[in-house]
């Protein structure tokens, strides 16, 4: 690379770099408009230990098996699967008073919106006008999800019969069509969801539930019937909200404390290092950089505490791949390589070493995400996602920028504060 092209492109990263930064920290007011521009970092999800939330308190209807404890888990499993559905990764679900469920929903105001998130008790059934019920949704509904209305636009619950439910389904299609009343109802619980008219026998293995016109509708209804109908009755017992204000502290805190780990990382790497170090440096920047626009834009990220000590042991484990590399180039050079040379040949050994010691990591994370719920599952999100972006930024950011870098020196071994002896400067 020449070096007046070295130049150019070293002038174009630092501006790129820098509306970046401005675009994921800053919040301001657009000139000249009404309107604010929000940081990308404000859209990153908050988790209710950072954001604040909701909680309502389900107490379980004096029926049979109120106080089961098997039916109270099998409960929570289902309220778990529709939370996480809809993306409510950090909501929080525990047992109180022993026979109560207490769900806890970050970044909501009230309870109305906390039980429709979690979506009604009642099962889904098919029925004629006189009230007979030709379907359930538990014996005859194998799946259900959202597509979108091609035909009339909005979206549709897509239900996917069983073998047994679909033979059900023609034969009440086939009723339904002779009768007067030729409208078959849908109903959750004791709400009508749906009254299609029916001309003709429907044969086949699926239906639609048409008429919805958001995909959150849609999603709601689809999320109850796919995770199954809730085995017992609850009645609301408490509701409350959570205060944010801890979590802004926190959060303000964890910034700060960040901040200061920054600028002693970089005065360390810098003195060790050199140019080493200053490459370094401005890999992490940009390894914070996409970090923050990855947290944005993946869905179902929320952040909270957990995550946050996540995020900071992935920057820690981006540093500690750099130093490996830096001490594999210092020692191809001690051994007698040119600075190029050098390089090369110490990327080239540090990389299995690096990937080593980070895909052992990205497993953990991967088996803490799919098997733990709550806090832990938003820890293992953002550690997930900073392993593999330090990866990225160690493997190829770094090397790019000491190709970068490098026409732009005259003493190579100098700025790169490489030695023949022992690899030591």
């Amino acid at each position: 690379m020449s070096k007046t092209k070295s130049i150019v492109i070293t002038v174009i990263l630092s501006v790129i770099i820098a509306l970046l930064g401005v675009m994921c920290f800053a919040s301001f007011e657009i000139p000249g408009t009404v309107k604010d521009y929000n940081s990308i970092l404000s859209k990153v999800g908050k988790g209710i230990d950072l954001s604040g939330g909701y909680y309502v308190v389900l107490t379980p209807e004096a029926t049979a098996g109120a106080d089961d404890e098997d039916l109270l888990e099998d409960a929570m499993n289902i309220l778990r699967s529709r939370l996480d559905d809809k993306g409510y990764t950090e909501a929080v679900i525990s047992i109180q008073d022993g026979n109560k469920i207490r769900v806890e929903v970050p970044q909501v105001e009230d309870d109305g919106t906390v039980l429709e998130i979690i979506g009604q008790t009642g099962n889904l059934t098919f029925q004629d006008s006189t009230g007979y019920v030709w379907l359930n949704g538990e014996d005859h509904i194998e799946s259900a999800h959202v597509a979108q209305d091609t035909q009339n636009g909005g979206f549709v619950v897509v239900l996917n019969f069983t073998h047994s439910g679909a033979q059900k389904f023609s034969d009440a299609t086939a009723t339904v069509a002779g009768m007067d009343d030729n409208k078959l109802y849908i109903y959750l619980g004791d709400t009508v969801v749906s009254s299609p008219t029916v001309n003709e026998r429907i044969p086949g293995a699926s239906a639609q539930i048409q008429g919805y016109e958001t995909y959150e509708d849609a999603l709601s209804i689809a999320s109850v019937i796919d995770s199954g109908r809730l085995p017992i009755n609850y009645t609301v017992s408490e509701a409350r909200s959570i205060s944010s204000k801890l979590g802004e502290s926190a959060i303000g805190q964890s910034a700060l404390m960040a901040g200061i780990g920054m600028l002693v990382i970089f005065g360390l790497m810098l003195i060790r290092y050199r140019g080493l170090g200053l490459t370094a440096c401005l890999a992490l920047v940009i390894y914070v950089l996409l970090y923050v626009v990855f947290l944005a834009i993946i869905p179902s990220v929320q952040l909270t505490l957990p995550g946050i000590a996540g995020i900071l042991l992935a920057i820690g484990m981006a540093v500690d791949a750099n130093i490996v590399i830096f001490e594999r180039i210092r020692e191809e050079y001690s051994f007698g390589k040119t600075a190029e040379a050098a390089v090369k040949h110490g990327f080239k050994n540090a990389t299995i070493t690096v990937l080593d010691s980070n895909v052992t990591t990205i497993f953990a994370a991967i088996i803490l995400w799919i098997v733990c719920p709550g806090t832990i599952k938003g820890f293992a999100i953002t550690l997930l996602i900073g392993i593999v972006l330090s990866l990225f930024s160690a493997l190829l950011v770094t090397r790019w920028l000491l190709k970068l870098f490098r026409p732009l020196v005259k003493n190579e071994e100098k700025f790169l504060s490489l030695s023949r002896e022992g690899g030591n400067n």
